[in-house]
Protein backbone atom coordinates (compact mmCIF):
# COMPACT_ATOMS: atom_id res chain seq x y z
CA UNK A 1 0.00 0.00 0.00
CA UNK A 2 1.15 3.34 -1.36
CA UNK A 3 1.86 6.10 1.29
CA UNK A 4 -0.74 8.13 -0.44
CA UNK A 5 -3.40 5.51 0.03
CA UNK A 6 -2.29 4.72 3.76
CA UNK A 7 -2.79 8.61 4.31
CA UNK A 8 -6.55 8.47 2.61
CA UNK A 9 -7.31 5.32 4.64
CA UNK A 10 -6.24 6.76 7.69
CA UNK A 11 -8.03 9.98 7.13
CA UNK A 12 -10.95 7.81 5.80
CA UNK A 13 -11.18 6.15 9.40
CA UNK A 14 -10.78 9.37 11.30
CA UNK A 15 -13.91 10.50 9.28
CA UNK A 16 -15.60 7.37 9.99
CA UNK A 17 -14.67 8.32 13.78
CA UNK A 18 -16.49 11.60 13.54
CA UNK A 19 -19.83 9.98 11.99
CA UNK A 20 -19.16 7.94 15.06
CA UNK A 21 -18.36 10.08 17.51
CA UNK A 22 -21.54 12.84 16.58
CA UNK A 23 -23.75 11.61 19.52
CA UNK A 24 -26.81 9.30 19.76
CA UNK A 25 -29.67 10.78 17.90
CA UNK A 26 -31.68 10.63 14.44
CA UNK A 27 -29.60 10.49 10.97
CA UNK A 28 -30.16 14.45 10.65
CA UNK A 29 -27.66 15.24 13.64
CA UNK A 30 -24.48 14.37 11.16
CA UNK A 31 -26.63 14.76 7.93
CA UNK A 32 -23.69 18.12 7.39
CA UNK A 33 -20.78 15.84 7.21
CA UNK A 34 -22.22 13.28 5.30
CA UNK A 35 -23.47 16.34 2.89
CA UNK A 36 -19.69 17.33 2.57
CA UNK A 37 -18.80 13.88 1.21
CA UNK A 38 -14.84 13.97 2.98
CA UNK A 39 -14.49 10.79 1.04
CA UNK A 40 -16.56 10.60 -1.99
CA UNK A 41 -20.26 10.14 -2.70
CA UNK A 42 -22.55 8.20 -0.57
CA UNK A 43 -23.72 4.86 -1.75
CA UNK A 44 -27.62 5.33 -2.06
CA UNK A 45 -29.82 3.89 0.65
CA UNK A 46 -31.29 1.03 -1.53
CA UNK A 47 -29.15 -1.42 -3.08
CA UNK A 48 -28.98 -1.28 -6.82
CA UNK A 49 -30.55 -4.10 -9.00
CA UNK A 50 -27.80 -6.87 -8.98
CA UNK A 51 -27.20 -8.96 -12.29
CA UNK A 52 -27.84 -13.02 -11.89
CA UNK A 53 -25.07 -14.32 -9.82
CA UNK A 54 -22.94 -16.88 -11.70
CA UNK A 55 -20.53 -19.25 -10.00
CA UNK A 56 -17.60 -18.31 -7.90
CA UNK A 57 -14.52 -18.28 -9.88
CA UNK A 58 -11.31 -18.11 -7.55
CA UNK A 59 -9.35 -16.55 -10.59
CA UNK A 60 -12.47 -13.68 -10.51
CA UNK A 61 -12.78 -13.59 -6.69
CA UNK A 62 -9.52 -12.91 -6.68
CA UNK A 63 -9.64 -10.19 -9.35
CA UNK A 64 -12.18 -8.67 -7.87
CA UNK A 65 -11.17 -8.22 -4.52
CA UNK A 66 -7.89 -6.71 -5.09
CA UNK A 67 -9.59 -3.71 -6.50
CA UNK A 68 -10.85 -3.10 -2.83
CA UNK A 69 -8.89 -1.66 0.05
CA UNK A 70 -10.93 -2.19 3.05
CA UNK A 71 -9.93 0.93 5.68
CA UNK A 72 -12.03 1.28 8.20
CA UNK A 73 -15.32 0.13 9.99
CA UNK A 74 -17.41 1.81 12.84
CA UNK A 75 -20.59 1.75 14.15
CA UNK A 76 -23.25 5.44 13.45
CA UNK A 77 -24.97 6.74 16.08
CA UNK A 78 -28.33 5.02 14.54
CA UNK A 79 -26.92 1.47 15.31
CA UNK A 80 -25.39 0.75 11.77
CA UNK A 81 -21.92 -0.63 10.90
CA UNK A 82 -19.92 1.97 8.79
CA UNK A 83 -17.84 0.52 6.16
CA UNK A 84 -15.10 2.81 4.85
CA UNK A 85 -12.66 1.56 1.46
CA UNK A 86 -11.19 2.51 -1.11
CA UNK A 87 -12.28 1.52 -4.60
CA UNK A 88 -8.96 0.80 -6.68
CA UNK A 89 -11.95 -0.73 -9.70
CA UNK A 90 -12.97 3.00 -11.27
CA UNK A 91 -10.31 5.76 -12.25
CA UNK A 92 -9.73 7.81 -10.45
CA UNK A 93 -10.53 5.61 -6.78
CA UNK A 94 -12.77 6.04 -5.46
CA UNK A 95 -13.09 6.38 -1.56
CA UNK A 96 -16.69 5.49 -0.21
CA UNK A 97 -18.75 4.71 2.76
CA UNK A 98 -21.23 1.93 2.73
CA UNK A 99 -23.98 0.64 4.98
CA UNK A 100 -25.22 -3.09 4.85
CA UNK A 101 -27.24 -3.39 1.60
CA UNK A 102 -26.05 -0.12 -0.15
CA UNK A 103 -24.13 0.02 -3.56
CA UNK A 104 -21.62 2.14 -5.21
CA UNK A 105 -19.69 2.18 -8.01
CA UNK A 106 -21.26 -1.30 -8.92
CA UNK A 107 -20.18 -2.35 -5.57
CA UNK A 108 -22.99 -4.03 -2.90
CA UNK A 109 -22.03 -4.49 0.82
CA UNK A 110 -23.25 -7.50 1.71
CA UNK A 111 -22.79 -8.12 5.12
CA UNK A 112 -20.35 -6.66 7.47
CA UNK A 113 -19.24 -7.25 10.98
CA UNK A 114 -17.55 -4.61 13.27
CA UNK A 115 -16.70 -7.34 15.78
CA UNK A 116 -15.15 -10.08 13.92
CA UNK A 117 -13.93 -6.97 11.07
CA UNK A 118 -15.05 -8.40 7.89
CA UNK A 119 -16.95 -7.37 5.11
CA UNK A 120 -18.84 -9.28 2.45
CA UNK A 121 -19.11 -7.34 -1.29
CA UNK A 122 -20.64 -8.62 -3.97
CA UNK A 123 -20.09 -6.90 -7.72
CA UNK A 124 -20.99 -8.40 -11.17
CA UNK A 125 -22.13 -11.73 -9.50
CA UNK A 126 -18.91 -12.22 -7.47
CA UNK A 127 -18.94 -11.79 -3.85
CA UNK A 128 -15.86 -12.35 -1.68
CA UNK A 129 -15.46 -11.54 2.00
CA UNK A 130 -12.42 -8.95 2.89
CA UNK A 131 -11.20 -8.90 6.55
CA UNK A 132 -9.69 -5.86 8.22
CA UNK A 133 -5.92 -5.53 8.06
CA UNK A 134 -5.74 -9.25 6.34
CA UNK A 135 -7.42 -8.60 2.94
CA UNK A 136 -9.15 -11.48 1.42
CA UNK A 137 -10.29 -14.45 3.33
CA UNK A 138 -12.78 -17.33 2.65
CA UNK A 139 -16.40 -15.92 1.81
CA UNK A 140 -18.91 -15.33 4.70
CA UNK A 141 -22.71 -15.05 3.22
CA UNK A 142 -25.45 -14.33 5.20
CA UNK A 143 -26.61 -18.02 4.86
CA UNK A 144 -22.96 -18.81 6.32
CA UNK A 145 -23.47 -16.21 8.99
CA UNK A 146 -26.70 -18.13 9.99
CA UNK A 147 -25.39 -21.54 9.97
CA UNK A 148 -22.65 -20.75 11.78
CA UNK A 149 -24.25 -18.35 14.43
CA UNK A 150 -26.91 -21.66 14.89
CA UNK A 151 -24.21 -24.19 15.39
CA UNK A 152 -22.26 -21.98 18.00
CA UNK A 153 -25.97 -21.73 19.89
CA UNK A 154 -26.55 -25.45 19.42
CA UNK A 155 -22.38 -25.75 20.79
CA UNK A 156 -23.25 -23.32 23.72
CA UNK A 157 -26.75 -25.31 24.52
CA UNK A 158 -24.73 -28.80 24.41
CA UNK A 159 -22.13 -27.33 26.61
CA UNK A 160 -24.21 -25.80 29.16
CA UNK A 161 -26.22 -29.08 28.90
CA UNK A 162 -23.05 -31.33 29.63
CA UNK A 163 -22.22 -28.34 32.43
CA UNK A 164 -25.82 -29.19 33.88
CA UNK A 165 -25.10 -33.28 33.99
CA UNK A 166 -21.78 -33.08 35.08
CA UNK A 167 -21.86 -34.70 39.28
CA UNK A 168 -21.29 -31.77 41.62
CA UNK A 169 -20.36 -34.09 44.67
CA UNK A 170 -18.59 -36.94 45.52
CA UNK A 171 -21.79 -39.18 46.13
CA UNK A 172 -23.15 -38.12 43.06
CA UNK A 173 -20.61 -39.21 40.97
CA UNK A 174 -20.52 -42.78 42.86
CA UNK A 175 -23.92 -43.30 42.52
CA UNK A 176 -23.78 -41.77 38.48
CA UNK A 177 -21.64 -44.47 37.76
CA UNK A 178 -23.88 -47.81 39.44
CA UNK A 179 -27.09 -45.77 37.80
CA UNK A 180 -25.81 -44.72 34.59
CA UNK A 181 -26.11 -48.05 32.69
CA UNK A 182 -28.86 -50.08 32.06
CA UNK A 183 -30.34 -52.01 34.76
CA UNK A 184 -29.33 -55.25 33.04
CA UNK A 185 -25.66 -54.63 32.25
CA UNK A 186 -23.21 -54.90 35.40
CA UNK A 187 -21.92 -52.01 36.46
CA UNK A 188 -17.85 -52.49 36.97
CA UNK A 189 -16.19 -52.17 40.47
CA UNK A 190 -17.19 -48.98 42.65
CA UNK A 191 -13.93 -47.59 44.35
CA UNK A 192 -15.24 -46.37 47.66
CA UNK A 193 -13.00 -43.83 49.22
CA UNK A 194 -12.29 -43.27 52.75
CA UNK A 195 -14.22 -39.80 54.17
CA UNK A 196 -17.54 -38.73 56.50
CA UNK A 197 -20.85 -37.65 55.06
CA UNK A 198 -19.97 -33.91 54.54
CA UNK A 199 -16.90 -34.96 52.26
CA UNK A 200 -19.77 -37.11 50.04
CA UNK A 201 -21.61 -34.16 50.01
CA UNK A 202 -19.99 -31.28 49.74
CA UNK A 203 -20.39 -29.50 46.47
CA UNK A 204 -17.75 -29.34 43.40
CA UNK A 205 -18.86 -25.75 42.66
CA UNK A 206 -20.76 -24.18 45.57
CA UNK A 207 -22.21 -21.83 43.16
CA UNK A 208 -23.69 -24.19 40.39
CA UNK A 209 -27.36 -24.31 40.27
CA UNK A 210 -29.26 -26.88 41.41
CA UNK A 211 -32.17 -27.95 38.74
CA UNK A 212 -34.41 -30.59 38.75
CA UNK A 213 -33.95 -33.68 36.98
CA UNK A 214 -35.06 -34.30 33.70
CA UNK A 215 -34.10 -37.89 32.85
CA UNK A 216 -35.00 -40.91 35.10
CA UNK A 217 -31.61 -41.40 35.66
CA UNK A 218 -30.87 -37.86 37.17
CA UNK A 219 -34.03 -38.35 39.19
CA UNK A 220 -32.45 -42.26 40.46
CA UNK A 221 -29.05 -40.15 41.12
CA UNK A 222 -30.94 -37.49 43.35
CA UNK A 223 -32.87 -40.20 45.06
CA UNK A 224 -29.94 -42.05 46.04
CA UNK A 225 -28.35 -39.01 47.56
CA UNK A 226 -31.54 -37.90 49.47
CA UNK A 227 -31.04 -41.71 50.61
CA UNK A 228 -27.57 -41.49 51.34
CA UNK A 229 -28.00 -38.60 53.87
CA UNK A 230 -31.24 -40.15 55.18
CA UNK A 231 -28.89 -43.07 55.99
CA UNK A 232 -26.02 -41.13 57.33
CA UNK A 233 -28.48 -39.12 59.48
CA UNK A 234 -29.98 -42.86 60.69
CA UNK A 235 -25.99 -44.07 62.14
CA UNK A 236 -24.86 -45.50 58.86
CA UNK A 237 -21.65 -44.56 57.38
CA UNK A 238 -21.25 -43.21 53.34
CA UNK A 239 -19.66 -46.48 52.68
CA UNK A 240 -21.63 -48.63 53.86
CA UNK A 241 -24.68 -47.26 52.08
CA UNK A 242 -22.54 -47.16 48.90
CA UNK A 243 -21.59 -51.29 49.79
CA UNK A 244 -25.77 -51.86 50.23
CA UNK A 245 -26.38 -49.49 46.98
CA UNK A 246 -23.63 -52.13 45.11
CA UNK A 247 -25.52 -55.30 46.32
CA UNK A 248 -28.64 -54.05 45.45
CA UNK A 249 -27.73 -53.49 41.72
CA UNK A 250 -26.03 -56.80 41.59
CA UNK A 251 -28.79 -58.67 42.81
CA UNK A 252 -30.79 -56.68 39.79
CA UNK A 253 -28.62 -56.93 37.21
CA UNK A 254 -28.62 -60.67 38.44
CA UNK A 255 -32.67 -61.20 37.98
CA UNK A 256 -33.05 -59.07 34.85
CA UNK A 257 -30.52 -61.09 32.96
CA UNK A 258 -32.33 -64.55 33.94
CA UNK A 259 -36.01 -63.25 33.28
CA UNK A 260 -34.32 -62.65 29.71
CA UNK A 261 -32.75 -65.76 29.62
CA UNK A 262 -36.09 -67.57 30.39
CA UNK A 263 -38.15 -65.58 28.19
CA UNK A 264 -35.49 -66.07 25.21
CA UNK A 265 -35.35 -69.95 25.38
CA UNK A 266 -39.36 -69.52 25.92
CA UNK A 267 -40.09 -68.10 22.78
CA UNK A 268 -37.71 -69.70 21.02
CA UNK A 269 -39.45 -72.76 21.93
CA UNK A 270 -42.89 -71.28 20.95
CA UNK A 271 -41.56 -70.66 17.73
CA UNK A 272 -39.37 -73.83 16.98
CA UNK A 273 -42.50 -75.43 14.88
CA UNK A 274 -42.15 -72.67 12.21
CA UNK A 275 -45.69 -73.30 11.19
CA UNK A 276 -46.80 -69.56 12.62
CA UNK A 277 -47.52 -66.91 10.35
CA UNK A 278 -45.20 -63.24 10.47
CA UNK A 279 -47.92 -61.98 12.41
CA UNK A 280 -48.18 -64.82 14.44
CA UNK A 281 -44.60 -64.40 15.21
CA UNK A 282 -44.63 -60.85 15.67
CA UNK A 283 -47.83 -60.76 17.93
CA UNK A 284 -45.84 -63.62 19.97
CA UNK A 285 -42.79 -61.21 20.53
CA UNK A 286 -44.33 -58.42 21.20
CA UNK A 287 -46.08 -60.36 23.96
CA UNK A 288 -43.06 -61.49 25.50
CA UNK A 289 -41.41 -58.57 24.89
CA UNK A 290 -44.49 -56.63 27.01
CA UNK A 291 -44.24 -59.33 29.96
CA UNK A 292 -40.97 -58.69 30.63
CA UNK A 293 -41.60 -54.94 31.02
CA UNK A 294 -44.25 -55.66 33.26
CA UNK A 295 -41.97 -57.13 35.20
CA UNK A 296 -39.89 -54.22 35.37
CA UNK A 297 -37.20 -55.81 33.31
CA UNK A 298 -35.20 -54.62 29.65
CA UNK A 299 -37.45 -56.24 27.26
CA UNK A 300 -35.57 -58.85 24.58
CA UNK A 301 -35.99 -55.97 21.67
CA UNK A 302 -37.43 -52.19 22.24
CA UNK A 303 -41.23 -51.50 21.66
CA UNK A 304 -41.73 -48.10 21.09
CA UNK A 305 -44.97 -48.24 19.95
CA UNK A 306 -47.02 -49.14 22.98
CA UNK A 307 -50.94 -48.97 22.74
CA UNK A 308 -52.65 -46.94 25.77
CA UNK A 309 -53.96 -49.85 26.76
CA UNK A 310 -50.53 -51.72 26.98
CA UNK A 311 -48.80 -48.83 28.82
CA UNK A 312 -51.75 -48.87 31.05
CA UNK A 313 -51.24 -52.89 31.38
CA UNK A 314 -47.83 -52.38 31.88
CA UNK A 315 -47.74 -49.60 34.41
CA UNK A 316 -50.62 -51.77 36.74
CA UNK A 317 -48.60 -54.73 36.94
CA UNK A 318 -45.30 -52.78 37.71
CA UNK A 319 -47.57 -51.03 40.96
CA UNK A 320 -48.73 -54.41 41.86
CA UNK A 321 -47.40 -54.98 45.58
Amino acid sequence: MSLRTLSMCFCLFAALGTVNAAGLGERTRYDVIIAREPFGPMAAESATEQAEEVAQDPQKVQEESNKIQLCAMTVTPDGRTAVGLIDNGSNPPAYLTLFDGESANGLELVLSDLEEEFATFRREGITFTLRLGLGLVETITPEVLAQRKAQEAEDAEQAAEAERKKPNSLAEQLIAMQMSLPPDVEAPPLPIPIGDAEQFTKAFDPNKPETEPKTEQEALIKAGVEELKEAVAAGESPQDYLRRLVEHRQKEVQRQQEEKRAAEAALKEELASGSLSEADEAYIRRRTNIELMKKGVVPLSPVNDLSPEERAEIEAAQNTP
